[in-house]
């Protein structure tokens, strides 16, 4: 990881004018030594508009009309009080940022309404654990007599081509009965368009390629120089939600099953990709990785970067209903089970409420945090037991 104080002082305004230009919310008053990212920022030179695709064999032209980047933040206590937090009020917090909107990672359920008109950022850490695109799709449909038009938001990997210019390859999942991955390179005015896929559940950019995974369970692999490949012997079950994320250098495909007599709970299974041969093998722990299931977007993150040491190994997730009334959950893969983040508010925390000391002046949060004893790293693992066990053999 480097840190941003590594950076020159031209490329750091650049960043600071992006954040703020991203999230007006919160004002970043300086970039300094506790900013770190696990990359450099990239701002790509995207089109406004980029250019619609041929009609498809279903009589069906697609656009990709806008493109936003959704940041996923963590914000903590400086190391001199990291250890001085409760155990009901953690020292670290999570945010997600897209479109300038404030968002819950797991939900994107909006929290302007919630938030003070300014926060003040110099006195904590803030670190960027990862981001991802969502675009904004339309498909005109050719009918015999009229044109009918829909919309709809989807996700989108971008890959640098080289880390010495600024090219660039979009792939996007164009869909409508039929789905079709779609890919543009920088500079280009035509898109490529990949038919005959079946249910794709999520694309990722890996080691200079794209890979997506199907409902089936099959992998496509495309490089940048559009050759398509297949893992072919299918992982987990049709009726199961699949993801895929990088997690300390490895691919992974993410399996959510949902139990059998429960509407609100899920199971889940880990594949690890071997590149060689290729194939999938299924593990049974992250080791010190949590894994972050937002709606469009996933992120590994070390249990260290939340000061709790190696004790990850576990999926936050959030299913059923609405954006806004989605229910949140983690899910302990060593343990098999899973538990609402309301009854366990170590957990919960990370999200909502705003902990006290990112809320309050300077001064009253030097005096919570010079009262509050520390708490053994042993304990942020309790919550209440209820959770429900999972077991996938």
């Amino acid at each position: 990881m480097a840190y941003w104080s590594e950076l020159p002082p031209e490329l750091l305004t650049l960043i600071a004018q992006r954040l703020e230009t991203q999230f007006d919310v919160l004002r970043f008053r300086s970039i300094c030594r506790s900013w770190r990212s696990s990359f450099l920022p990239k701002l790509y030179p995207l089109p406004k508009r980029l250019p619609s695709s041929k009609k498809t064999k279903a009589g069906c032209r697609f656009s990709l009309n806008q493109i936003t980047i959704a940041t996923l933040f963590l914000v903590r206590l400086p190391p001199a009080t990291e250890n001085r937090s409760n155990q009901t009020d953690p020292s670290c917090w999570l945010i997600k940022v897209s479109d300038g909107k404030p968002l819950n990672p797991l939900t994107d359920s909006g929290l302007n309404a919630n938030l003070p008109k300014v926060l003040d950022l110099i006195n904590f850490q803030v670190i960027e654990l990862g981001h991802g695109y969502v675009g904004r799709y339309s498909v005109h449909i050719n009918y015999r007599f009229r044109g009918l038009y829909r919309n709809y938001i989807e996700k989108v990997e971008i890959l640098r081509l080289s880390p010495d210019s600024d090219d660039f390859m979009v792939v996007g999942l164009f869909s409508h009965g039929v789905e079709y991955l779609a890919l543009l390179k920088s500079g280009e005015n035509e898109w490529t368009v990949l038919e005959n896929m079946h249910g794709i559940q999520d694309i990722v950019t890996f080691n200079n390629k794209f890979y997506a995974i199907e409902q089936s369970g099959r992998t496509i692999i495309v490089d940048q120089f559009f050759s398509v490949g297949f893992i072919q012997h299918a992982v987990g079950s049709p009726s199961n939600r699949k993801f895929l994320v990088e997690s300390s250098g490895n691919l992974l495909i993410v399996e959510m099953i949902f139990l059998e007599n429960s509407e609100s709970n899920a199971g889940f299974r880990i594949f690890k990709l071997d590149e060689e041969n290729p194939k999938w093998d299924e593990i049974k722990s992250l080791g010190d990785q949590i894994l972050i299931l937002g709606l469009h977007q996933v992120v590994s993150v070390s249990a260290y970067e939340f000061h709790w040491g190696d004790q990850g190994n576990l999926i936050f997730y959030s299913i059923d209903g609405s954006v806004e009334d989605r229910v949140m959950y983690v899910f302990d893969l060593e343990k098999g089970i899973s538990i609402p983040l309301e009854n366990c508010p170590v957990y919960c925390n990370l999200f909502w409420p705003l902990p006290v000391w990112l809320n309050s002046p300077e001064s009253v949060v030097s005096s919570s945090m010079e009262a509050t004893p520390g708490t053994e790293i042993a304990n942020l693992g309790i919550c209440e037991d209820v959770g429900s066990s999972f077991s996938s053999s």
